[in-house]
């Protein structure tokens, strides 16, 4: 992972053990500065010690959490980051691995998009997301990503935690918001 991904790492560990004793049960994981702004005003009855940047670090993220008994976890994020953890990526960063465009396609035929929008020729999530909100299927798209990420996440990181994805848009403007109970 490099010095400085073990050090952002190690920050993501080290910030949900400050929480942990800081005496919070949730913990709310975000991609980066934008989606942690808008996952605060999403959540402001929260502490500002239950934020913390994941950045691509899900599996310490998640891991960590669950060590520390985190009874709610969030997931603020974007949907390239999304259909990333609906891969079942622990590592989430760009040049890792490619993003799924079967998964892309899956969610978009599961909201009923036609097939001739060649979102398998995507290049990226967020022309597959520009395609969808044309059909204005951006909410119905966004919340089976949403949907699909968490059934990937608590597969792999199971726990006694209830999980939330919260998804906003490029500006940070909130989208939708998918609770496990609506999934599993």
């Amino acid at each position: 992972a490099g010095f400085v991904g073990q050090q952002r790492q190690a920050g993501v560990v080290q910030a949900v053990g400050v929480a942990g004793r800081q005496g919070q049960t949730s913990v709310v994981f975000t991609t980066g500065g934008r989606t942690e702004k808008f996952a605060m005003r999403q959540l402001p009855e929260l502490d500002e010690a239950c934020f913390v940047q994941m950045g691509d670090f899900v599996k310490a993220a998640f891991t960590s959490a669950i060590k520390r008994k985190m009874t709610r976890v969030y997931v603020g994020a974007m949907v390239g980051k999304l259909t990333k953890m609906g891969q079942g990526l622990t590592v989430t960063h760009a040049w890792k691995a490619e993003i799924d465009r079967d998964l892309l396609a899956a969610a978009a035929d599961a909201v009923g998009a036609p097939r001739d929008l060649e979102i398998r020729a995507a290049e990226t999530a967020r022309f597959a997301a520009e395609r969808l909100a044309a059909l204005g299927l951006t909410v119905d798209f966004h919340r089976e990503l949403a949907r699909r990420a968490i059934l990937s996440l608590k597969g792999q990181y199971p726990g006694h935690y209830r999980l939330a994805v919260l998804v906003c848009d490029f500006e940070g403007q909130f989208i939708c918001r998918v609770d496990e109970e609506e999934v599993l």
